[in-house]
């Protein structure tokens, strides 16, 4: 991770010019770290697509800000070390980023590392980091090395104890690693259970109880503190595999009472309204009752629809493997009979042009042997062109009434998941239309009871304990209609907002995966083409070869 004594200078090439991660400074350093062949010549022409590279290192390049690396999309491993990079940011498009090395540079501050939740081996080594921050949100994270900064506070090392999977951490070289009467490796030792090596030593059983004897004030405080948080991540995690499992079935935020609540937020008019007290409330809570019935009834059966959409899926991909496995099995028994009879007639081919040896070939007229040998050799090539042509046509056959077969199966399986989908859209339509006229209702009476309250306590000489944001009612009665008609058009706008998004990414969905189908077949066909192809045209260049130096003499 370029940790060397040996690269401890990091003054940089004065002659290099400020560095900007371009197309070109990505094409140029793929090529240099040792893309050849048909790749390497690729990138020469300008024509590697950056989306598929896995590693790339960017060092020593006088690079003064992380940019333009999210045409990488597909980047594993990223080094920037050696650099001038003063701030950690553009990161978040890299989702499936493993190893990040920053180190040697000028950074002052851990930032903008959340989205990177595949990170396995981080290195920030040789920065000016003044604390540990921002950093366990990455739960995958195995290797970490912070050494060489200018951490200076124990604040922020506690963080470390939500990386359940780290098990090497390096903060040798920093403030806090200098300090005799608090031993960093004891503390560390104590605090992180799970660590297994620090500074490249492995900590030792002894090291952990010395750690609980001398900091156990300490690690009893941060256990308290972490109780609480640890509940908290615990809800906050299920509310995630619970948004992503339901996303699945598109009915996320739908399992309770998401929806109706935000009805509610940053909702000023439907506040005042409310204002008035319990009769205004209890209507909120039948509508939120009524609601919840609404809501369930999608929830429920979108989870329905998604079992049997599954299933549906699940029955397609086993016909497919199976047509698949009789292609294959009858493809192979093509294929075992060619070889077979390819041995034969090569065997014989080399055993003819054997004998042809020391013939004279040149002379216009041959003797009986030698015209024997040469009909027989004109047999053998014409067996072998037979065999060669039938044995295409065959392969070729069971490939293309395969690709016929699949192309089939994909039409009434797009039929069929397209008429699901649409089903449950539908279903989901009609609770959303009971779910707009129970907002209608609930506005209608909402507006009476507010009414009612307003001329009552105007009847009263109550009209001073009006809230603030009806009195205006006294003088304008528009005002309480106007207010809920306000509060009822941002209610239908989020009510129609979240049906258009079940509609729009359930048929987003079928579309992707009837093209990722169709796609995915075509890709295979041609593979299965070009592997014909490839197989025959070895055989008949090898068969070819055994000939050539009769062929050769014959022409002269």
């Amino acid at each position: 991770m370029g940790e060397s004594t040996l690269a401890t200078d990091t003054t940089f090439n004065k002659e290099l010019e400020p560095g900007v991660i371009s197309n070109e400074m990505l094409t140029k350093a793929i090529l240099e770290q040792g893309h050849k062949g048909e790749a390497g010549r690729l990138a020469q022409l300008n024509q590697l697509h950056l989306e598929t590279v896995t590693v790339i290192r960017l060092e020593f390049q006088n690079i003064l800000k992380i940019d333009h690396l999210w045409v990488m999309k597909n980047l594993e491993v990223l080094s920037l070390s050696f650099n001038k990079i003063d701030k950690i940011e553009n990161l978040s498009r890299l989702p499936k980023l493993k190893e990040l090395n920053l180190s040697f540079n000028y950074i002052d501050k851990i930032e903008n590392l959340d989205k990177l939740e595949n990170l396995r081996i981080l290195s920030l080594y040789g920065n000016r980091i003044t604390r540990i921050e921002n950093i366990d949100k990455l739960e995958r994270l195995v290797i970490f090395s912070a050494g060489r900064n200018n951490i200076n506070t124990l604040d922020g090392l506690e963080r470390l104890r939500f990386l359940k999977e780290l098990r090497s951490l390096n903060l040798a070289e920093n403030p806090i690693a200098q300090d005799a009467d608090r031993p960093l490796r004891l503390y560390l030792a104590t605090l992180l259970p799970h660590l297994k090596y620090y500074e490249y030593m492995l900590v030792r059983p002894a090291e952990r109880d010395a750690g609980k004897e001398k900091f156990q004030r300490e690690l009893t405080d941060i256990l308290e503190h972490e109780r609480i948080e640890i509940i908290e991540r615990t809800k906050a995690a299920k509310e995630r595999d619970d948004e992503i499992r339901l996303s699945k079935s598109f009915v996320e935020h739908l399992n309770a009472h998401q929806l109706f609540d935000s009805l509610f937020e940053r909702d000023p008019e439907g506040a005042a309204l409310l204002s008035i007290g319990s009769e205004a409330v209890d209507l909120k809570n039948d509508y939120r009752n009524e609601a919840y019935s609404f809501t369930q009834n999608i929830y429920k059966m979108g989870l329905e629809q998604q079992e049997k959409r599954q299933a549906e899926i699940e029955l397609y991909n086993r016909c497919i493997r199976d047509e698949r496995k009789k292609a294959q099995l009858l493809g192979q028994t093509i294929i075992n009979n060619f070889i077979s009879s390819f041995g034969n007639l090569y065997k014989l081919a080399t055993e003819i042009v054997g004998a042809l040896k020391g013939k004279d070939l040149y002379s216009k007229t041959y003797n009986a042997e030698t015209e024997k040998l040469l009909d027989e050799l004109n047999l053998c090539k014409s067996g072998f062109n037979s065999l060669f042509e039938d044995t295409w046509h065959t392969l070729m056959g069971i490939e293309m009434q395969l690709f016929e077969r699949t192309e089939e199966g994909n039409s009434t399986f797009k039929n069929t998941i397209k008429e699901m989908t649409n089903e449950f859209i539908e279903m989901a339509q009609g609770q959303f239309v009971l779910l707009r006229e129970a907002e209608i209702n609930f506005s209608d009476a909402l507006v009476d009871t507010v009414q009612q309250f307003v001329t009552f306590k105007a009847a009263s000489g109550q009209a001073d304990q009006l809230p603030d944001a009806l009195k205006e009612s006294l003088d304008d009665k528009d005002v309480i209609s106007n207010m809920a008609a306000g509060m009822r058009d941002q209610h239908m706008q989020q009510i129609d907002a979240r049906e258009d998004k079940l509609i729009t990414r359930s048929r987003n969905w079928v579309k992707e995966l009837c093209d990722d189908l169709e796609n995915s077949e075509n890709k295979r066909n041609r593979a299965k083409v070009q592997e014909i192809t490839y197989f025959l045209d070895q055989h008949r260049q090898s068969f070819m070869t055994a000939l050539d130096e009769v062929a050769n003499k014959l022409e002269v």
